[in-house]
């Protein structure tokens, strides 16, 4: 199991260097399957899922195609087949999590992650924990389809709070300590690498472990 647990993508040399040790081929002979489901959920501005795009171009991968399980009529089974890496973008993390049950991708996923990569940026990482819980922490994502089961992959044994800063820390470790769970909170500079349940912290910004 080699999964890539990021706050905003491939935001820097540390963390594409992860990505290219659990691949293990150059970048530009990867072939990439981006998710963007949670994506699709959030209103607003895109500028931060284009740049998800721009980082991975940067880092050297130009084979990317864009998967959206949730899409009618999509055979992404058959698309997912050829990648090497599965992107799973960061948006709403309920909407995420209820498609993935819906359309049967979160079971195909742990079906195949001795075969591929994963990597999750922000929601796509809080949802590999065995709670997406931490989303319901102000400020919270919108729990826009009413989702009561918050159960995860729980292809980890610990949660991820993304996009920390200042105060958000002592929020997390509050939360952490109340739960008796483990939970890393991390910055936009940051990830957590998990190669075969050796799971190690990329970072060149701030990484706190809370609750472990």
């Amino acid at each position: 199991m080699k999964l890539l647990l990021t706050s905003a993508g491939l935001t820097n040399k540390t963390i594409a260097d992860g990505l290219a040790s659990l691949v293990g081929k150059s970048a530009g002979d990867t072939k990439i399957a981006l998710i963007p489901t949670a994506a699709l959920a959030e209103e607003g501005n895109k500028d931060w899922f284009v740049g998800q795009f721009l980082k991975l171009y940067t880092a050297g991968y130009t084979w990317v195609d864009m998967v959206d399980p949730s899409a009618p009529n999509i055979d992404w089974e058959f698309r997912l087949q050829e990648v090497d890496v599965v992107f799973v973008s960061g948006g709403n993390t309920f909407h995420l999590l209820d498609q993935w049950r819906k359309t049967g991708f979160g079971e195909w996923m742990g079906e195949h992650l001795d075969g591929k990569v994963y990597v999750g940026v922000s929601a796509g990482a809080i949802i590999a924990a065995p709670t997406i819980e931490v989303a319901t922490i102000e400020p919270a994502d919108r729990n826009i389809v009413g989702l009561k089961n918050l159960t995860g992959m729980g292809w980890v044994d610990f949660e991820i709070e993304p996009h920390c800063e200042g105060e958000r820390y002592d929020v997390i470790k509050k939360y952490a300590e109340a739960k008796q769970k483990p939970v890393y909170a991390i910055d936009d500079t940051s990830a957590i690498l998990v190669n075969d349940g050796e799971v190690k912290v990329l970072s060149e910004g701030r990484t706190e472990l809370y609750g472990g």
